[in-house]
């Protein structure tokens, strides 16, 4: 789903353009918190905070699929801790940045993944990549 030059990788799988590009972003910011780590950690816990919370709703999904009641209440009690936390976070002003940042990086990769027509067959990808470099 990258795009051909991100996705070139060594021989440990590695995309190694894309590893550049990564490191390019960090030091960006970081220069734009102007090395203050304090800044950092709110734009950090937005990210992560997001990405708990879509976890943990589709493992609230799959519980109540799997028609295991307890389970699904559990998880959604977790989503609900989280987005209050998140919804801390938010309401200190700039880590809503984080947050728009997150959503065009997430929906720019669901575009990529429709537009390369929705593939599946994720869980097999290492043996394939390996088969291949054989």
């Amino acid at each position: 789903m990258l795009p051909s030059y991100l996705g070139r990788r060594n021989k440990h799988h590695t995309p190694y353009w894309s590893v550049v590009v990564y490191l390019a972003a960090a030091a960006l910011i970081i220069v734009a918190a102007a090395g203050q780590e304090q800044e950092l950690v709110l734009f950090y816990a937005v990210a992560v905070f997001v990405s708990f919370l879509v976890g943990l709703l589709a493992m609230t999904s799959f519980a109540r699929t799997e028609q295991k009641t307890a389970l699904a209440w559990c998880n959604a009690l977790a989503a609900t801790a989280v987005a209050f936390t998140l919804a801390v976070n938010l309401l200190r002003g700039w880590p809503v940045l984080s947050l728009v940042g997150t959503l065009l990086i997430a929906g720019g990769l669901y575009a990529r993944w429709v537009r390369a027509g929705r593939p599946t067959g994720i869980e097999d990808v290492e043996s394939r990549a390996e088969a291949s470099t054989s």
